[in-house]
């Protein structure tokens, strides 16, 4: 974690008993640093926005997740990409409060999916489709969980909210 000031956010969004986690796949056809990457959904922090309305914002436009269908609890914190530019993200964590039906909104992303954060598995080394041998989780269909996405949760499994009914 950072101390850094956040330029990005992510919507850490839980639902369910147990844990379910939304996560997003980052479309592989595109130019982009984050291609075929495993995502929480978010991103940059607009000129005047919270951390909390841009991760919010960013579920919606990204995964079809209504910001009134979800309920924030807090900050986990800031982390960092390790690679260069670092990009310092907010971690919100939320809970889902109402029927949704996830899926891709936006060109960006070609998966939508929930994940049971007691079925992520300890890391080791994975093929990641286009960066190689990665530490990381693979989830199955050519998914990978690693890198921020993957400290982000490591990090959310140590807090109550994993446990917690809301």
């Amino acid at each position: 974690m950072s101390s850094q000031r956040p330029s990005a956010a992510v919507l850490v969004l839980l639902w369910g008993s147990p844990r379910h986690v939304l996560l997003e796949r980052k479309n592989c056809s595109l130019k982009s640093r984050f291609a075929c990457d495993v995502a929480l959904p978010g991103g940059l922090i607009r000129k005047g926005e919270t951390p909390e309305q841009a991760a919010l914002r960013e579920a919606w436009e990204e995964a079809w997740v209504h910001p009134r269908l979800v309920r924030v609890h807090g900050r986990l914190g800031t982390f960092s990409t390790l690679s260069e530019p670092k990009i310092y993200t907010e971690a919100i964590v939320a809970e889902l409060n109402g029927p949704v039906d996830p899926r891709p909104r936006d060109p960006e992303v070609d998966a939508v999916f929930w994940v049971n954060i007691n079925d992520l598995k300890e890391p080791g080394l994975v093929e990641h489709r286009r960066r190689g041998t990665v530490r990381g989780i693979l989830l199955g269909n050519d998914l990978v969980l690693w890198g921020l996405t993957l400290r982000i949760l490591e990090k959310l499994k140590e807090t109550s909210w994993v446990n917690e009914s809301y």
